[in-house]
């Protein structure tokens, strides 16, 4: 029988044969398992040539060394005079540390460019010969031992031949991202009180910090990895910088305070206007918007065209900032009235006594005082204007009124009609209807009004028109 002494040094097996007579083997005789790159040394063999059953797992030399160079399994066998005999089975197998082993671009933190120069470590590579090249050499360098240098931002592809205590020779290549850590934007605007996010790009969850050089101008609000939220205190410039693995970026940020010129405007159809807007700055980019543009269009410069009798809101979108202009569209004299009436928001004290004196209105006297101004008489002439139940009650023998069951349909609703507000649900007062105040709609479901509760001429938000709060609508 041929007896196989293995003996393994510096990674070398050597294979004694006891004897030249090969029996045939069994299943658990003469059965050799070497690493890729393993060699080992057949003497004694008998007289012959010396054949292996497949190519590109084991090579034999002349001097009978045999060596591991695929994976897979293998009979060796000798041509003798006398027939083929088979001397062993060899399995070739990969190293347990490296076989199978592949890279990802998640497998490692991204290196930043500017930080200091450092060494790829592999805990599966060590104690074997790594030598590393890189294969994008535009954005990183890399030393033959593996020393990385960043310099721009991408995927870097690394390419390291490793050698294992066997001579195994093994191929793996590396995929890593060079970050170049910075704000989307380099400056922007934000409008004072307003919040943003500034997001980070080329980022891939390194420990970052943020810092603002003035605090009364720009406040951090909350902060992660990947962005901070900042808030605008008070107009002024001031810079945001962020700082990862010691690499600061940054970013300029200017408060600016833009506000309306005017809130409300009052037009007939087919009138073009500009809404102006102040507190800006050359970068500050404003985005106009109509909630109805049956009502009013607007262009990319603000400039708005009415259409038809209703009202819209004209939306500016600008800093971080909606402000909302409240277009209303409606016949001259209404036009005319809601104009007259705008300029005495603030201005003028609530009182019945003195409800025709200058500086005072009640709720039925400031519509009819605004409607006489414009040349519209409700009603009647009068010295002494009539309340608020009598216009209601006229407009409904006249048949000057907005039709409606449960509520009003803000599309039938036009701007400078009269809203009498009592019904069931109000109490008893003798009155028609019940009607205890009278306003002016001016569309986007707001009234203009003298109120008692705020002591002065006010515009108030009142949502949708219900038929048993209100029940006349009058169309003067």
């Amino acid at each position: 029988m041929l007896v196989f002494l293995l003996s393994v040094m510096g990674g070398a097996a050597t294979v004694q044969a006891k004897e030249r007579e090969i029996p045939a083997l069994t299943e658990q005789e003469n059965q050799i398992r070497l690493y890729l790159g393993q060699s080992m040394t057949l003497t004694d063999l008998p007289e012959g040539e010396i054949t292996v059953d497949k190519e590109g797992v084991v090579e034999i030399s002349e001097k009978y060394i045999m060596t591991a160079v695929g994976k897979g399994a293998v009979k060796v066998s000798v041509e003798t005079k006398t027939g083929k005999k088979t001397v062993a089975r060899v399995e070739v197998v990969a190293n347990e540390r490296l076989d199978g082993l592949t890279f990802n671009i998640s497998t490692f933190a991204g290196k930043v460019v500017g930080t200091r120069a450092e060494r790829l470590d592999i805990p599966a590579f060590e104690e074997m010969t790594c030598q590393w090249s890189c294969e994008t050499p535009e954005l990183a360098s890399i030393t033959e031992d593996g020393v990385i240098t960043p310099i721009r931002a991408g995927t870097a592809q690394f390419l390291v031949k490793v050698t294992d205590n066997y001579g195994g020779r093994y191929e793996f290549t590396i995929p890593l991202a060079i970050l170049e850590p910075h704000f989307e934007h380099g400056k922007t605007n934000l409008a004072k009180g307003c919040q943003m996010t500034l997001s980070l790009q080329d980022y891939s969850g390194n420990p970052v910090t943020y810092k603002t050089m003035d605090g009364s101008v720009i406040s951090l609000v909350s902060s992660n990895s990947s962005s901070v939220i900042i808030k605008a205190r008070k107009v002024g410039t001031t810079t945001v910088t962020g700082s990862v693995d010691g690499v600061e970026f940054q970013c300029r940020v200017t408060v600016t305070n833009p506000k309306l010129k005017t809130q409300y405007g009052f037009y007939q159809k087919k009138k073009s206007f500009k809404v102006n807007v102040t507190g800006l700055n050359a970068d500050s980019a404003p985005i106009w918007s109509s909630a109805d543009v049956k009502v009013g269009k607007v262009n990319e410069k603000g400039k708005v065209s009415t259409v038809q009798y209703g009202s819209t809101v004209i939306r500016c979108k600008v800093d971080g900032k909606t402000l909302e202009y409240y277009l209303a569209v409606s016949t001259k004299t209404a036009v005319k009235a809601m104009r007259i009436g705008y300029k005495k928001i603030g201005k003028k004290k609530y009182s019945q006594a003195r409800r025709m004196s200058k500086n005072y209105y009640d709720c039925s006297s400031f519509v009819y005082r605004i409607y006489r101004s414009a040349g519209k008489t409700l009603v009647r002439k009068t010295k002494w204007a009539p309340v608020a139940a009598e216009i209601g009650q006229y407009y409904v023998r006249k048949k000057k009124i907005v039709k409606a069951s449960g509520v009003y349909d803000e599309k039938k609703l036009r701007p400078g009609d009269l809203v009498c507000f009592g019904g069931s649900s109000a109490r008893r007062n003798g009155r028609y209807k019940r009607i205890f105040h009278i306003a002016m709609y001016i569309g986007n479901g707001r009234t203009m009004e003298s109120s008692s509760t705020y002591n002065n001429v006010v515009i108030r938000y009142r949502g949708t028109l219900k038929k048993k709060g209100i029940p006349v609508v009058a169309r003067p």
